[in-house]
């Protein structure tokens, strides 16, 4: 399993970003948690994704890299 350090909670679970799922709820540091939406677009290396922030309900766009690790709620 893997596990990623986050500033003011420590060691999470995470997930390479190809492997998310849209539902999945994701953990940014300071404990700041988003839900994923939607899969926008894929490429052989990058995944854009759309996700709501559940402190603020907006909605943001972001890019990883396929193999990045992010936090998320097991």
């Amino acid at each position: 399993m893997n596990t990623i350090q986050l500033q003011s909670i420590g060691h999470v679970t995470a997930k390479e970003a190809k492997d998310l799922k849209v539902g999945d709820v994701m953990i940014w540091n300071f404990g700041f948690r988003s839900t994923l939406s939607e899969i926008v677009r894929e490429t052989a290396k990058s995944i854009w994704i759309k996700e709501i922030s559940k402190s603020s309900g907006k909605t943001y766009e972001r890019r990883f890299l396929k193999s990045r690790l992010v936090g998320c709620e097991m």
